[in-house]
């Protein structure tokens, strides 16, 4: 189901190319009608974003004019809040419907800001709601291999946090102690004396990536659980000074490179659709995502294990329950079983505010008005160095750039 109809055509076309050439008896429907899709669901997958790049390009050029430079904007610092008054009323009514047409499915969220969109759901209408995103998995393996463990070594960590926000407080690779062995190898460090650049085939590739979360781990103690793009949006320390030279090899991702990648895959799928050529699917990407295991698990069909976002029902109890944190979960027909992932106290510190707001912006986004959102995301870190009456420019600013997007009109007044 797409309400972009072109977009429907291309996937459509794509999926039954493949349904075909598999010899699969699978069915395959094309729908721009959202409840003849959810209606008798079993399980539901969302992967949307609300006013696609041209909203997300507000998202970032108008805090650069107050001196905030995102390197992702999805999920915290002013574009995530804003993305998230977007996105949050759309999934207010996938939560609605589902209540009335599937009540007992399960929904997939792949779509960020990914903590308040899966407990958007899960909080208002009791839907059953599960976040995926591959990258506490990737950082995971990457760093067992940066410590020089094979890859065909099974990895087992323990992660506690939230999505683009956690941290590892346990790494094991085989019978080798990950973060032990990175701190003998000289990797925790917060001088930015790694190497700027590093080829593809250097097999210590992995450390290009985790230059800022390596300064974090010697300062705080902890090693964040991502990538450096997303993990420097949730602190006050790195995106400051010249866009252009943030220190730590920090990259910014432009909207131009941005719809260059949806150019790129979008050619790939049409090539796939015109010629059959199954490398061009391979090649697409986020098939990282194991959302068909999941689902077999979910089903009875196996039981499997992967870092993943769920409501906390005691699994972080230092944190709210009922709130979506990130930890390892189990996934079998019995359902989603959190691993528990007890989270150290100067964690808890750095990570509470920011489930807090996660919190507050639905109720917000929903039925709040514009003081309270501005003041929301004003108690952001990436805010922190504005002066006052600043954020509440930049938020109308951002608001007005996308007006047509907002539901809740309190937040236009």
């Amino acid at each position: 189901m797409d309400i972009d109809p072109d977009a429907l055509a291309l996937v459509g076309a794509a999926a039954s190319r493949y349904v075909e050439s598999c010899g699969n008896p699978i069915v395959l429907q094309q729908t721009t009608n959202l409840n003849a899709a959810l209606d008798g669901a079993d399980f539901v997958v969302i992967s949307i974003s609300t006013g696609g790049l041209d909203a997300m390009q507000h998202d970032l050029e108008i805090p650069e004019k107050y001196g905030i430079y995102h390197t992702v904007g999805d999920t915290v610092g002013p574009g995530g809040w804003l993305r998230a008054v977007r996105n949050i009323p759309v999934f207010n009514d996938f939560g609605s419907k589902m209540k009335r047409l599937c009540p007992d499915a399960w929904l997939i969220n792949v779509s960020n800001p990914l903590t308040p969109l899966t407990r958007t759901p899960q909080r208002e209408f009791g839907i059953k709601t599960i976040g995926m995103c591959p990258g506490v998995e990737n950082a995971a393996r990457s760093l067992a291999r940066l410590a020089g463990a094979d890859p065909a070594t099974p990895v087992d960590y323990i992660v506690t946090g939230i999505d683009h926000g956690s941290w590892f407080t346990q790494i094991k690779a085989g019978s080798m102690d990950v973060l032990d062995k990175l701190e003998e190898m000289g990797f925790k460090r917060s001088d930015d004396n790694l190497p700027a650049e590093v080829s593809a085939d250097d097999p210590l590739a992995e450390r290009a990536l985790f230059r800022a979360a390596f300064a974090v781990w010697k300062e705080i103690g902890y090693l964040p659980s991502i990538s450096d793009r997303h993990i420097v949006e949730n602190f006050p320390w790195f995106l400051m000074g010249d866009p252009n030279n943030l220190g730590f090899g920090i990259k910014r991702t432009s909207v131009e490179e941005r719809q260059a990648w949806r150019d790129d895959r979008q050619a790939l799928l049409e090539t796939y659709v015109n010629t059959g050529n199954e490398e061009a699917v391979g090649s697409l990407g986020h098939g990282d995502d194991p959302i068909v295991t999941v689902i077999e698990s979910l089903l009875g069909q196996r039981s499997f294990v992967y870092g993943s976002n769920y409501m906390n029902v005691g699994q972080t109890p230092e944190l709210p329950l009922g709130a979506v944190v990130e930890t390892r979960c189990r996934f079998d027909s019995a359902g989603v079983h959190p691993l528990s992932s007890p989270m150290p106290s100067v964690v808890q510190m750095l990570t509470a505010s920011h489930v807090m707001r996660q919190e507050a912006i639905i109720d917000i986004a929903l039925h709040g008005t514009f003081d309270e959102l501005s003041a929301l995301v004003m108690t952001d870190p990436l805010c922190s160095r504005l002066k006052m009456g600043e954020c509440r420019s930049m938020v109308r600013e951002m608001l007005q750039a996308n007006r047509k997007l907002i539901q809740n009109p309190r937040l236009l007044e």
